[in-house]
């Protein structure tokens, strides 16, 4: 099996990749979902919500599923689910044109945000069986040194979401540097990794699992009687909250600073695909527990400085610089962990954190960031500009689990005042975005129009407030984080230190030194 794990480990980063590029994409669809479908913020953060909970859910189930089935054949069933998502999106928007047909956009909207969310669900499905086969088959193949190939592993996450994100740039939206292409094209173009790593892995002989070799399916939850195993899952939901969440949001949330905030993705991503390359060394000289710590204090002061109100774009990709060193370890490194003290679990002990992670952020950690930006905005909103508010804002309340009732600003009324050129001097520049906006009435175009010099900078400045504070109450995540791992730290000092186990071929277990 040695001689063919190379070609193993590029498959298995290309299904990251496959995965990068869709997440960027769909990241990088909010403003264009709001003009071209009238998909609201809520909306949006459900469909990005939507592409986390199948991940979370199918990566635990999948762990038992791979133990029971094997690689191979949970491999081939994710590579077509795969592909039928693709599918989902190249029809939504002649679907939702025909939907349209009537002159009940609103029932459209509905409609084609049903297609949009069960095509993420279905994505994310993908995902989850994807990690519950390549993290135990890495772990397995390259048992020298875990923790070194599964950063080098999950480097094809930022990968792919570089390769996304420049798409998405070059290509998606008005503001793309080349020219803009059908965003449906731009978002199913994850497929052309899919193919390429199905080419790859599938003529490919895979070794049996952990169940299936030396260890007992009994063995497999022995992982939950460790109260250590335990908050290692508790943890991983709170990177997942974290590091997803706020790369599912940081586009729109930045979107009123740049012209085109994708970049910013792009820049974070490239920077984490750079970093996870150099765990292995990092490891050796603080162990990996200490690495989470310390990822986990520098992670939240790069949120504080991120959500502080900046306005120069090269304080925040300083910023962003030092967020991204915070969080470029957390997730593979954890898997790790998971693989070094509990091998005889095999793919069910790492599942279950990826589990606790997608599950987070899927039903908590996207769906709050997005309730935080929403709540924000119109709090500001309300307060500097009541008038404006007024013709902005929705007539029905929005709430997150029955808490911080609000009314949010109409999705296609923002994305038409977030479009407003404004210049240096505070006129405005260019209204077009109002005059072209397709899913705009004409009563609210020309009520938008009339007040659009007190109204759009108003807005747009409401919209960055509300991304900034969203980004600093996200950062008492990261803080919660460092306390578990503290206590996690000072656990494994007072048993002697941390220590990797490793499996032997009669199925006991050896202590090495890490």
């Amino acid at each position: 099996m040695q001689s063919n794990r190379t070609k193993l480990m590029l498959a298995s980063f290309l299904t990251l990749v496959a995965s990068g590029v869709g997440f960027a994409t769909r990241a990088a669809s909010g403003g264009i979902w709001e003009s071209a479908l009238g998909i609201d913020g809520s909306q949006f953060g459900a469909i990005m919500g939507a592409g986390f909970l199948g991940f979370g859910i199918m990566i635990f189930l999948g762990g038992f599923i791979v133990e029971a089935m094997g690689y191979k054949t949970v491999l081939i069933v994710a590579f077509l689910l795969h592909l039928v998502s693709a599918v989902m999106l190249i029809v939504a928007p002649g679907l939702f044109e025909g939907w349209s047909e009537g002159g009940d956009t609103a029932a459209a909207t509905t409609k084609v945000f049903s297609l949009l969310y069960w095509s993420a669900f279905l994505f994310s499905i993908c995902q989850g069986l994807y990690e519950a086969v390549i993290n135990p088959l890495i772990a397995q193949i390259y048992p020298e040194n875990k923790t070194h190939y599964l950063n080098i592993l999950h480097a094809g996450w930022p990968a792919g979401m570089i390769v996304g994100g420049l798409f998405a740039a070059g290509f998606m939206g008005s503001e793309c540097w080349f020219i803009e292409v059908p965003w449906q094209w731009a978002l199913a173009s994850f497929a052309i990794f899919v193919l390429a790593y199905g080419l790859m892995a599938l003529p490919e002989k895979f070794p049996p699992t952990v169940a299936q070799g030396a260890s007992s399916f009994g063995k497999l939850f022995s992982c939950f009687y460790s109260w250590p195993f335990l908050l290692l899952i508790v943890l991983h939901g709170l990177i997942g909250y974290m590091e997803l969440g706020v790369d599912s949001w940081v586009t729109k949330l930045m979107e009123n600073l740049l012209p085109n905030a994708v970049i910013i993705l792009v820049y974070t991503s490239a920077l984490m695909f750079i970093l996870r390359f150099f765990a292995g060394p990092i490891v050796h000289q603080v162990n990996p527990i200490g690495l989470l710590l310390i990822s986990s204090v520098i992670a939240c002061a790069g949120l504080l400085w991120l959500g502080s109100g900046i306005t120069s774009i090269a304080v925040l990709f300083a910023a962003a610089t030092f967020y991204s060193l915070g969080k470029a370890f957390l997730w593979p490194t954890m898997l790790a962990v998971a693989g070094e003290r509990y091998p005889l679990s095999g793919a069910v002990a790492m599942g279950a954190l990826g589990a606790a992670g997608m599950i987070t952020v899927g039903q908590i950690g996207g769906p709050a960031i997005g309730h935080k930006q929403g709540y924000n905005m119109s709090a500001k909103l309300e307060a500097d500009a009541p008038a404006t508010f007024e013709r902005f804002a929705a007539e029905e309340e929005t709430d997150f689990m029955g808490m911080y009732a609000f009314k949010p600003i109409v999705a296609e009324r923002l994305a038409a005042a977030n479009g407003v050129e404004i210049g240096a001097d505070g006129s405005v520049k260019d209204t077009s975005s109002i005059e072209n906006a397709a899913l705009l009435s004409d009563e609210d175009k020309k009520l938008l129009l009339d007040n659009v010099a007190t109204d759009a900078k108003a807005v747009q400045e409401a919209n960055l407030h509300g991304g900034y504070r969203a980004l600093t109450l996200t950062a008492y995540v990261p803080a919660a984080m460092a306390v578990g791992f503290l206590i996690l730290l000072l656990y494994y000092k007072a048993i002697g230190g941390y220590k990797v186990l490793q499996v032997n071929d009669d199925g006991s277990l050896t202590e090495a030194a890490h």
